[in-house]
């Protein structure tokens, strides 16, 4: 059964002019939902009755077939789509180049050949540039984890039908980089780097390292193996419960570590996050990893912040200590260093709020010069809009 009686999550589906990562996140998580609703209405869960003797055996077999031919297929589809036309090919084209061709293959075994995209890029990008470009496919996959990890939380419930795409996304970065070892984007990243500064300093060791600890301390990661194959396969059930640590009657705490590739090296963070009745609050700290130049940062997000019964609000803010990026843009040249930041406000109005919520919502910004996840290097305004739902 799908448990949805006091979720907050809310699911939008908004465009933006650069078509970039955060527009593909929060579209890619709504399309998860829509698929979520019409599984919990359409599918069951059993095929013959668990009283029969064969029920522990047939029903667990029926559930990881569907599965498999359902959820995995979909999972890698879309997936692989946000790696590399909304990771890779987003920064392309922010870099001044073109997407020439775009192949999204079937999953093994249906097929071996791996997704790919075919880039052509401006003479005038940086190496800075380029190393944005390698690193973008698992830097798109880490904001759509980001808003689903967000929705998840704000629930508390774990649908079976996110775990495979979250498992993807947020270990995109650390399962690539902790297992592909001697080709793929984390090896042409930690290359790049290491040739930009001149330097050996960014070790496979080292990254490794990083990435092993980032897969071992998600919590949200061992919620999605047992929501997947003890509620889901064993059990039968469409959710499961997420645990968080209770601070107080109304507060609840949550922390996760990560790493972060920036065209500049690796970032530590510490994410925390806190429930409080029906807020979702997040407080990050980031720093450089030691190989290169230093960096900081702090993020601060707010969710379901309520005005009245038809208004609410998000706000996302941080700001941050980089060392230079040097990019171009429209055939000049730009360089970004030292302190910057963004600030993102979302205004959702509801027209129905009763059993149903449907209405409009409106992300409104600014960030200076220099990186932050899935937006734009340059400066300037950040909009995006559409419309947000929920289905009671």
């Amino acid at each position: 059964m799908l448990i949805n009686s006091i979720a907050q999550s809310r699911y939008n589906l908004i465009y933006e002019k650069q078509e970039g990562m955060n527009m593909a996140a929060e579209n890619f998580a709504t399309g998860f939902y829509l698929f979520d609703n019409l599984d919990s209405l359409l599918v069951k869960k059993n095929i013959i009755n668990k009283e029969y003797k064969l029920a522990p055996f047939v029903n667990p077999v029926y559930r990881f077939s569907k599965l498999f031919l359902t959820n995995y297929v979909l999972t890698y589809y879309m997936m692989n789509m946000n790696h590399e036309r909304f990771g890779h090919g987003y920064r392309a084209l922010e870099a001044g180049g073109e997407i020439i061709e775009f192949i999204n293959n079937p999953p093994p075994p249906f097929s071996f050949d791996f997704p790919y995209i075919s880039l052509s890029q401006d003479n005038n990008m940086t190496a800075q540039q380029d190393i944005a470009i390698t690193l973008a496919g698992s830097e798109a996959n880490l904001v759509f984890a980001d808003v689903l990890r967000k929705n998840i939380l704000l629930d508390e419930q774990f649908s079976y039908n996110y775990t495979l795409a979250y498992l993807y996304a947020s270990n995109d970065a650390p399962g690539y980089a902790a297992f592909v070892t001697s080709w793929g984007d984390p090896y042409d990243y930690r290359q790049s780097l290491n040739n930009f500064y001149n330097s050996s300093a960014l070790t496979l060791s080292k990254v490794r390292a990083y990435s092993l600890i980032a897969l071992l301390t998600d919590p949200i990661n061992f919620f999605a193996y047992k929501s997947l194959f003890y509620n889901y396969l064993i059990l039968g059930e469409h959710s499961s419960k997420i645990g968080m640590i209770k601070l107080s009657n109304n507060i609840k705490y949550l922390p996760r570590y990560r790493f972060e590739n920036t065209p500049y090296g690796i970032e530590l963070v510490l994410q925390n996050y806190f429930k409080v009745d029906q807020k979702l609050f997040q407080l990050n700290f980031s720093h450089s990893d030691g190989s290169f130049e230093p960096s900081w940062r702090i993020a601060a997000n707010a969710w379901n912040l309520k005005k009245n019964a038809n208004c609410s609000f998000n706000l996302s803010a941080q700001i941050w200590q980089q060392p230079s990026i040097e990019y171009f843009k429209d055939k000049a040249l730009f360089r970004s260093e030292g302190l910057g930041g963004q600030i993102i406000t979302t205004i959702n109005y509801d027209f129905i709020s009763n059993y149903h919520t449907m209405g409009a919502t409106l992300h409104l910004g600014y960030k200076t010069m220099g990186y932050a996840l899935g937006e734009q290097l340059d400066n300037g305004l950040i909009i995006r809009g559409g419309l947000t739902f929920k289905l009671r």
